[in-house]
Formats: C-alpha cells, structure tokens, sequence
C-alpha cells in the first residue's frame, strides 16, 4: 500500500494501515473522544448542546426500538458531563450494554450533524471500506448508478455472485434485507451492502422491464478489479480511460495507460476520461492524476471552519497537449468532481454528461482509542476559479442524458465524423469501445427494427424524439450516408459518416 495522506475526499474513505486496538479504556471513551474531536475540528462548529441532546435522543429512541427499553433524560441535559452520566446509568437497565450504547451515542451526536460523510467506522468497517476504494472489495459483484433516486445496477461483474444469478443490470435495488435503500445516499446504501465475505443478504428488486418485484439472495465474494482501463477507438487515434475509484494505484494505472497508446504508433488526437459514476477517493490520488495533464497548477481551495483559506497545487506535471473531455453524471462524486473542475478551470478539459453528485467536502479519518474511527468533515473545496461544488455540483459544458449519446457528444466534440454502433452483449459499442449501459441501442418488434432515439438524435445533430425508440427505416431512407449491417451473430451494426 502506498503511503497517503491524512486529508481524503470521497464517500468510501479509510485508512492506509491497520489501526492499532489499545489497552482497555474507560467506558463511554470513544463517545468523548468523538465529543472533543468533533467539537474541536468539525466545518460546522457544532455546539455542545446540539451533540448532547442529539446523542440523548438517538439512544432513547433506538432502545425503545430495539430492546423495547424506556430511557428518560432531560432537555437540560447539556454537556459531556450529563452525557457520560446517562450513558452510565443506561448501561444498568436490562438488554443494554457499553458497546452498543456507546455507538448509539456516537451514531446519535453525528446525526445531528446533518452531515452524511462524517461517519464512525468500526475496525472491521474501515477495512471494507479500505478495499472497496482500492477496487479490492467484499461484494456481490455490481456496480451501481443514483439514477433520478433509484440505485440502477450499471454493470454485473463477470465470474461473480452477481453474474451467477437472475439479476440484470438496469435492475433497481430497492431494499437489502429489511432496510428500504429509498431516499439513501450513495454512502448510506454502500453501508448497508456491505459486509463480511461469505455473508448472505436478500436483494430486493424491481424490475423496470418486466414491472414486477422480485428476491435475490446472494452470498458476498472477495473480488478485485482494476482501478482504470482503458482502449482506443477505432477510426480515430483517440483515448478511452475509465477509471472506477482514486485509489493508490489509479494514477499509475492512467499513466501506464497513456504509456499504450504512444506506443500504438498514432500519436493521440484526443482523450476520454469516463468518471461516471465514480464516488472519489483519495486526494493525492487526484493530484497525481492531475499531474499527467498540467505540469503546473493550482487543483483546489480548501476553507476551514474558521474560512482560512489553504492553495493545494500540482507540481513537476506534464502537459498532456491534447484536448480532454470528462466524462461526468450524478455518480459522479468528491475526488471526480475536484479532478474535472479542476482540469476545466484550467482549460485542459470539457465536462460532458449530466450534473455531478456535488460532494464538494473533505474529511480526515481519525483514530480512536478502542481501535475503531471517526471520519470527520474539516473542510469545504473550490475549484481553482472558486466554483461552489457542495450541495451544487459541477454543471456540464455538454449536458447530455443518455450515457451512449454522451460518448457521441464526446467524440463529436473531438472532430469523429465516422461512426460504427452496435450492441455486444449487452453493452452498447461505439467505435470499438463497449460501454455499459442501461437500455440497449437496438430493438425489434411487429413494426421493425427500432433504435434507442437519444442515440439517433445526438448522432445526426437533429431535434430529439420524445419517444425512447423510434423507427430505424425512416431514417436510412432520409440519410444517405446513414446505413444497416447485420451480422452473422444476428446484432446490428449502424454506420454512418458526417459529411
């Protein structure tokens, strides 16, 4: 593992190293150290008050809940001291104990943070989530989009429990278990879809396709993947990089991948990078990153809860001398966004896509005395051009929906006249490139064959359809340079050329 620094910014952030579990502590010492450290350092400036009687009612409430226990306190129970006091007396009632009553009061003062990426994180959390942003993880074998609310499955892993089972991506997980996954955010469903390796959990779907509900139990598996891909398309010597997460090795990745295509022979005349649906990771991750597009630049503000303003900058870069377009969506989170403002800020780069999630926010995970954590959110990030990002998001310079017609849009931006689309088991391909998608590009029925009309649409530069599929034949006719092969698969390839 490669060493990182202590500031992250991402929805899935950890430490580098184990953390260390301590002599025992007196009771209830974790719920004070969080007390300090929050009040000490969180951005909101939280008051004691506010942590006491957030703490107070959480606890109350879930024992009711949960071990059918009444706990009384009162409102004028104001301080740490008050807090450590009833903590105590709880722990004497019936089916009540420091372990869980401890969490509760720290899950209780983070609540009333209104703050979902300020998170207490126990050992073995931590290590989940250490592999997750290193694409090493303990999954069912998804990867998921937050698509107007709706937690959509984007693409199924392949040899995984996922890809072994009825499910299919465009797929919306509705709920894990007992615990509805509505009105979630991304890091809240990520909690909940969590979990050990061989543990087991009932998935419940809903199945846009077909209308229906249906229960899929999986078992989760340990699974690795790599941080970032990445091909050229046909036709045109330009770049394609996906990159899933900022993990330690994304920028080594990304540059290895730049190292292949100067070895093709062509020298690039554009890049994609694809950060859709990539919730962040870690900020040297991102600065190195940035440093294999400018050699020198400013990446990001960053302002305390006391507006003291700190530059980070790049250095010892290189230029990458050709044009950019960043792929972004919702999805699109934290480490992404600071990375696409960024590079745009400083016009080296284009955003294409949809607005981005807007998780402009940085946190620091903290060690407790007991070996478990506390992530805890100490700034708010700019871009280099002061651009708010949290709560807002980055508006794209091409904002498109369809995510076949963003790669179009794209490549179009590029100067790509010459166009080869097709579907390839399941994915949608342009140029040569695969990309996961929700709905396919082709479909037939008694009218004939039919073309997903966002596609159309962007690809002919013409008004779009309200309709999601439209007619293929009009078309061919009105195009000359519009044309359908099929394949001996029985798949369809369209071609067309710009004039």
């Amino acid at each position: 593992m490669k060493r990182i620094t202590q500031l992250f910014l991402s929805v899935v952030i950890f430490l580098s190293a184990a953390l260390p579990v301590f002599a025992s502590q007196p009771t209830f010492a974790e719920t004070v150290e969080v007390f300090h450290h929050v009040m000490e350092s969180h951005l909101s400036k939280p008051n004691e008050n506010q942590l006491v009687q957030g703490a107070l009612k959480y606890v109350s409430t879930l024992a009711d809940e949960e071990k059918q226990v009444k706990l009384l306190y009162s409102t004028s129970d104001g301080t740490i001291g008050d807090l450590k006091r009833r903590l105590e007396e709880w722990e004497r009632k019936p089916g009540l104990d420091a372990t869980t009553l401890n969490r509760w009061a720290i899950e209780g003062m983070l609540e009333s943070l209104d703050d979902p990426h300020s998170v207490f994180f126990t050992v073995d959390e931590l290590r989940l989530f250490q592999s997750s942003v290193e694409n090493e993880f303990v999954g069912f074998g998804f990867r998921l989009r937050l698509q107007n609310g709706a937690f959509i499955i984007r693409k199924i892993i392949p040899e995984s429990p996922a890809a072994a089972s009825e499910l299919q991506r465009g797929d919306q997980i509705i709920g894990v278990d007992d615990i509805s996954l509505q009105e979630k955010s991304f890091e809240e469903a990520y909690a909940y879809l969590r979990g050990e390796e061989g543990s087991e959990a009932l998935l419940r779907i809903y199945r846009a396709s077909e209308k229906r509900e249906l229960q899929v139990p999986l078992k989760r598996a340990m699974l690795t993947l790599p941080e970032a891909e990445g091909k050229l398309f046909d036709n045109e010597p330009i770049g394609y990089i996906r990159l899933e997460t900022f993990g330690s090795d994304g920028a080594y990745q990304i540059r290895d991948q730049l190292a292949a295509f100067d070895r093709s022979g062509k020298p690039l005349k554009g890049l994609i990078l694809d950060l859709r649906d990539n919730g962040g990771g870690y900020l040297t991750a991102a600065r190195d990153i940035a440093s294999l597009f400018m050699e020198e630049g400013l990446l990001m503000y960053t302002t305390n809860r006391n507006g003291v303003e700190v530059e980070t900058w790049v250095r010892n870069g290189n230029s990458i001398g050709i044009p950019v377009r960043i792929l972004v969506n919702g999805g699109s989170a934290s480490a992404s966004e600071l990375l696409a403002g960024s590079l745009r800020d400083h016009e080296i780069a284009k955003l294409v896509g949809t607005k981005t999630y807007g998780k402009g926010s940085a946190q620091q995970v903290i060690p407790l005395s007991e070996g478990d954590a506390l992530k805890l959110t100490l700034n708010e990030y700019f871009t280099p051009k002061h651009t708010v990002v949290n709560h807002v998001g980055l508006t794209p310079d091409i904002l498109v929906e369809d995510d076949a017609a963003q790669v179009i849009e794209a490549l179009q931006s590029l100067g790509v006249k010459s166009w080869k689309l097709g579907d390839q088991d399941g994915d949608t391909v342009v140029n040569g490139v695969s990309f996961p998608t929700v709905h396919p590009l082709f479909k037939e029925d008694a009218k004939g064959l039919q073309i997903r009309s966002a596609v159309l649409t962007h690809l002919l530069d013409q008004e779009a359809s309200e309709e999601e599929y439209v007619l293929l034949a009009p078309y061919l006719e009105a195009h000359k340079n519009l044309s359908l092969a099929k394949e001996t698969d029985g798949t369809f390839t369209l071609l067309y050329t710009q004039n």
